[in-house]
């Protein structure tokens, strides 16, 4: 058995700045946004022939997606502390809700309206005719 001093460091020990698990979380959550981000680029794909604006839809999520990368990209390079690990899971967040409503408003189903019809309106005209001469 060997003793280690407590000023000494062990060179077979892991250290970690972050929890493993929280890392794990993290990037969990990174591939559920990636998924969502591609499957609303597809849904407006889809869907795109039936209205032209939802290709903007696509612009959007794609621009999205890309600050996601940056934040992701400055966490993993060390410019985004690793006690800010919120702030990925927040954007990621955001990213999710925006995809969310992307779907629903790319697959909303409007009523269809009903035909109003209006009825034939007769008018009863009538003509009296004033023997006495008066109006009144």
């Amino acid at each position: 058995m060997s003793s280690i001093k407590a000023t000494e460091v062990e060179s077979s020990g892991l250290y970690y700045e972050m929890s493993p698990r929280k890392i794990l979380v993290v990037r969990i959550f990174n591939v559920i946004t990636l998924l969502m981000v591609v499957i609303a680029v597809i849904a407006c794909f889809v869907q795109g022939h039936k209205n032209g604006s939802y290709y903007l839809l696509v612009c959007n999520l794609i621009i999205s997606a890309l600050v996601s990368f940056v934040v992701n990209w400055w966490y993993r390079k060390g410019d985004l502390e690793s006690e800010k690990y919120w702030f990925v899971i927040l954007v990621g967040a955001v990213i999710i809700f925006q995809c969310i409503s992307t779907d629903v408003f790319v697959f909303k189903t409007d009523p269809s309206p009903t035909p109003t019809t209006l009825a034939p309106t007769t008018t009863h005209s009538s003509t009296t005719t004033n023997k006495s001469g008066s109006y009144f």
